[in-house]
């Protein structure tokens, strides 16, 4: 009974499910916008996962057009109306995310022998934006439409925030709401060539105006700097050895203190386990060792045949030899011993990852001041270790809730400042604001690890959910006026996108080759950081089996994403 009643009620539901109106849903939907952001999002990270070739359709632009579909379609019945400010908080928590992660690495870009990768970056951004407003100007572009091409051409999304606080400053009603739509659409319109074009011509064209072959010239750069492209992880595992021996009389070891044992043998090798009458004592450097003690070492194979040589019994005890492993993430600072990372195979220590500004390190890239290398060993030995490089990273779970809300505060009080120039009135706007605040605070956390912990999972979740938010209302809010601003813009727009993605790398490739004399690899490298297109260096790396190109893509990246970024607010100022 109870199956046929709930059979019947199911029935009744879909039935009554089907007799609804399409203008019931949309009245729906239009009346309850955060089913329709969250349905934005469903659809736009399962459209963006769509791969044809090296080209990846990506979360954002599959949330947009997601977004414009939506909106276009329910346009008979209605607009969605989503205050601004909704859009204003979550596009804070993505550009604070994303340059809190890069703040470390371009400050310490500026100061390095990466130098030359910085003014490659900084001259890319500058052609990029001299060629937009060239052509704006010639081809009489709006604003917001402006905006949209930027963001697209050059694959920097963040540009769409950047623009958006902008135009609400000088634009209002109307003429706002056009604005913004014909952003959407411009940015719909040009990402893909944005994307697709610009990887054709760094894995294609470039390498011929810099008259190489990309695989030889790939070759030549990994020999000139000796690049590792294997890890040597598998190695260092042989040569970690746990053994256990009886203190007795026959050795030495009576009477000695841990710390001096340690000493005699180099500090070479830790005791990580002391067990005295079946009772496990704390290893501490003070302990004296004691006859019938079962003293459990960690160390290289060279200190084991020492201990050997000593006399003493070595024994095969299941409770001596198991051994706790820790992990701890270490902040290399200012005068880290590079002899010790050169031999941390020997002393039993594993390297688990490197990070450089939440990227992993290249193997073979030399180690910087503010890396970050994940080391797995014994306590003991891990803590030693630790001296001389720096200190251990905070690496919980948990993030600092109140460091991220200041930094955001401080970013929007920035934002806030508006300067006439020429009467024109300039502002970074609560995006560009929250952008510089999050590279300074990011700069503060990495020489402060345990102050202001943003984990990055977390960061994932801003960067990528809390941008995609944002594009979702966009979408929602333009899909309305999509026809019609496509109609205005027509054709054109595609054309000026291509100019606008082509040019600047094409310039640019000059530049590194004759100005700043780069090697090729480095320029094809620093191409793709400072395009911010990821997707190029992927394809560089499908081409050539080689992620040499990370050397140069790393410092390029942090540049481009600050630099691109900016010209959100500069292009509404100059064209509104």
């Amino acid at each position: 009974m109870t199956l046929t009643f709930w059979s019947q009620e199911a029935l009744e539901f879909t039935r009554h499910a089907v007799a609804v109106a399409p203008g019931d849903v949309g009245h729906y939907l239009l009346a309850n916008a955060a089913i329709a952001i969250f349905l934005c999002l469903a659809v736009g990270y399962w459209v963006g996962k769509i791969k044809i070739g090296s080209f990846r359709v990506g979360a954002t632009v599959g949330t947009l057009l997601a977004g414009l579909l939506l909106s276009l379609a329910l346009a008979s019945v209605g607009r969605f109306e989503i205050s601004g400010l909704v859009k204003t908080i979550f596009f804070s928590l993505f550009i604070f995310a994303i340059c809190y992660e890069v703040g470390p690495s371009f400050f310490h870009s500026l100061k390095s022998s990466g130098v030359k990768i910085i003014i490659f970056s900084v001259f890319f951004a500058a052609v990029a934006f001299a060629t937009a407003y060239v052509v704006f100007t010639t081809m009489h572009i709006g604003a917001g439409e402006g905006a949209g091409i930027i963001a697209g051409a050059l694959t920097q999304s963040a540009v769409l925030g950047t623009a958006d606080s902008s135009l609400k400053e000088v634009l209002t009603g109307a003429q706002l709401a056009q604005a913004q739509s014909n952003m959407a659409v411009a940015y719909a319109l040009t990402y893909v060539f944005g994307t697709a074009g610009v990887i054709i011509f760094i894995r294609n064209i470039a390498p011929a105006l810099c008259g190489v072959n990309l695989k030889e010239a790939t070759k030549k750069k990994i020999e000139a700097i000796h690049y590792k492209e294997a890890s040597a992880a598998g190695q260092t595992v042989s040569l970690i050895k746990a053994r256990a021996f009886v203190v007795d009389d026959k050795t030495n070891f009576v009477g000695k203190t841990i710390d001096e044992l340690e000493a005699y043998h180099k500090n070479t090798l830790t005791v990580e386990k002391l067990i005295r009458n079946d009772k496990e004592l704390q290893p501490f450097g003070d302990v004296l060792l004691e006859k019938g003690d079962r003293v459990t070492f960690m160390g290289s194979l060279a200190s084991m045949v020492d201990v050997e040589k000593s006399g003493a019994q070595e024994i095969v005890d299941a409770d001596s030899l198991s051994l706790p492993l820790v992990k701890k993430t270490i902040f290399l600072t200012k005068g880290f011993s590079q002899d010790t990372l050169d031999h941390l195979a020997a002393l039993g220590i594993y390297v688990v990852s490197t990070s450089r500004n939440g990227s992993p390190i290249p193997d073979g890239a030399a180690y910087a001041v503010g890396d970050e290398l994940e080391l797995a060993g014994p306590p003991k030995m891990i803590s030693q270790v630790q001296k001389k490089l720096g200190y251990a990273k905070d690496t919980g779970d948990d993030t600092d809730v109140s460091f991220l809300s200041w930094g955001i505060v401080a970013g929007l009080l920035i934002g806030a400042i508006s300067i006439n120039i020429a009467k024109v009135p300039i502002t970074l706007g609560s995006g560009g604001g929250a952008l510089f605040a999050g590279l300074f605070f990011g700069w503060y956390q990495s020489k402060h690890q345990n102050t202001g912990l943003i984990p990055s999972a977390t960061r994932w979740f801003l960067k990528s959910v809390g941008l995609n938010l944002f594009i979702a209302i966009v979408g929602l809010s333009a899909g309305a006026d999509f026809l019609s601003a496509l109609q205005s813009m027509g054709v054109s727009v595609l054309l000026i996108g291509a100019v606008i993605s082509i040019v600047p790398h094409f310039i640019s490739v000059f530049f590194g080759k004759y100005v700043l004399h780069m090697d090729p690899v480095d320029i094809f490298g620093s191409l793709t950081g400072a395009g911010t297109i990821t997707a190029g260096l992927n394809g560089l790396v499908e081409e050539t089996n080689s992620s040499v190109f990370a050397l140069s893509y790393t410092p390029a990246y942090a540049a481009g994403n600050i630099l691109l970024t900016v010209m959100g607010p500069l292009i509404v100022a100059l064209l509104a």
